[in-house]
């Protein structure tokens, strides 16, 4: 089975810390379009800031952002992107945790900060965010744990409409750019069929 809702979820063992990735989207196409926004600035409890790049990429009337940053600040920055986005659909976020070391408590944030409405996340801690999802109130329907993130890329590109707007967190290059072509393809086709 490549998903399962969060109701058969088992705990996971302790983590040790991966380094987060950054990644590029380089993919043409027709039906897509492609701009990199700075991300807002974060203060922190030390005089710096931080700023996080998230690219925005439309596909067939889906927006995705994907933020190109690991660190905790960079994954606010990221909620702050989603929350302050002009989403015409539902908020959505695919969280690949494979090099992420997040908890129970960024699945909190993800529904409180970030407005999430519908969270698919895969990898070492996809459970514990989604169980923590659950407990700031987002529905079971509208949580969803796979096991590797080519299943949550599918899950993901069933679960959407157009308007729909999707953060990408944890998300490599070659991933995203299968997100992309999977959400053409599937889109396109309803389209057609519409």
């Amino acid at each position: 089975m490549d998903w399962t809702d969060t109701m058969m979820l088992e705990p996971t063992p302790r983590l040790r810390a991966y380094p987060g990735t950054t990644a590029e989207v380089s993919h043409g196409g027709e039906g897509l379009q492609q701009q990199t926004v700075a991300g807002p600035s974060i203060k922190l409890a030390d005089p710096e800031h931080a700023t996080s790049s998230t690219r925005v990429i439309t596909v067939q009337g889906v927006t995705l952002l994907h933020s190109d940053g690991g660190s905790r600040q960079e994954l606010v920055a990221a909620l702050e992107s989603l929350r302050d986005f002009r989403a015409v659909g539902r908020r959505v976020v695919l969280c690949d945790t494979t090099e992420l070391v997040v908890g129970r408590q960024f699945g909190c944030s993800l529904v409180e900060q970030g407005q999430v409405e519908v969270l698919v996340s895969c990898g070492r801690s996809g459970r514990e965010i989604a169980i923590g999802a659950r407990d700031a109130g987002l529905a079971l329907a509208d949580v969803v744990v796979c096991g590797r993130s080519t299943a949550a890329s599918e899950v993901l590109s069933h679960r959407l409409a157009p308007g729909d707007t999707v953060l990408l967190l944890g998300v490599r290059e070659e991933s995203c750019n299968h997100i992309v072509a999977v959400l053409e393809q599937r889109l396109s086709l309803q389209l057609k069929a519409a």
